[in-house]
């Protein structure tokens, strides 16, 4: 099954960077983990404060965003992780 997905960088609210991928649901294992080493350290350096994954076949747009960042401005209802 394909997912097609958008993901975007952010640094103090302001679009860095987008990419629209398709992908196959089996790829999404070995691609999350490999993104999510390269976006910490764009967060690191002070690259970007914030990810956003955007599922473009998703419905419910509850669950059609994930953001994760340090940066909560940008964010509707973010969760605090200790």
């Amino acid at each position: 099954m394909n997912v097609r997905v958008a993901i975007r960088g952010y640094l103090s609210r302001t679009l860095q960077w987008h990419n629209r991928l398709v992908l196959q649901e089996s790829e999404l294992d070995r691609l999350l983990p490999d993104l999510a080493e390269e976006h910490a350290h764009a967060m690191a350096n002070g690259l970007l404060d914030m990810i956003e994954i955007e599922f473009l076949d998703e419905a419910d747009v509850n669950r059609r965003f994930f953001r994760i960042g340090t940066n909560p401005a940008g964010m509707i209802r973010p969760w605090r992780v200790l």
